[in-house]
């Protein structure tokens, strides 16, 4: 009885933490925390990792990393990887550069595609910013698919972004491209190899 007792009041200060704006009670139970404690179901059948991912609490996902680094590997309730739950998020940037600055490599891949082809899926100024904290962090942009991405979208900023970032293109087939586009593309490397010959 006196367990489940002490059971409910640490779920109610753990819930109350998830949806508070500050970290007050992170030290109250940071000790008791446990790994199983954040995967397992709390509300609505959502872990308290979803919970923060959804809040887009930053702060306090950046405090379980540093107590549990192995999360940034980890799956949640769904078995899904939480990095892909995290870029799927509203606040994928922050959420993004919290696990980044605890841990997450930035060239992990998730079922044979990177993080930086997962951030290219998104909306093409959302993915700049995106593919730009990756990159911060020391991500590869050495992917010919990429930039070929990139001009399919039909995207300039996000194509000049990429060139100037170091992407290569390497075309195998060209059906389906936007001539213009591709060609600047093309222009964009060819500027960025004559600025990197003079720095």
């Amino acid at each position: 009885m006196l367990k489940k007792l002490k059971q409910r009041r640490f779920r109610s200060k753990l819930l109350e933490l998830l949806n508070s704006d500050d970290l007050q009670l992170w030290p109250k139970i940071r000790d008791d925390l446990t790994v199983t404690d954040l995967k397992t179901p709390l509300d609505a059948d959502a872990c308290a990792l979803e919970l923060c991912i959804a809040r887009g609490n930053a702060k306090l996902l950046g405090e379980l990393l540093h107590r549990f680094p192995q999360l940034n590997q980890s799956q949640l309730c769904g078995g899904e990887p939480m990095v892909t739950v995290v870029l799927k998020s509203e606040h994928a940037l922050v959420l993004l550069s919290a696990m980044l600055s605890h841990g997450l490599g930035p060239d992990t891949t998730v079922n044979g595609q990177s993080l930086v082809e997962l951030a290219l899926q998104h909306p093409p100024e959302h993915a700049m910013l995106l593919i730009n904290r990756l990159a911060q962090h020391g991500a590869s942009l050495d992917n010919p698919q990429l930039l070929t991405q990139a001009v399919r979208s039909g995207h300039q900023p996000l194509v000049k972004f990429l060139a100037d970032s170091g992407a290569p293109l390497i075309l195998k087939d060209e059906k389906g491209l936007d001539p213009e586009l591709l060609a600047f593309a093309q222009r964009a490397i060819d500027d960025k190899k004559i600025r990197d010959m003079w720095a």
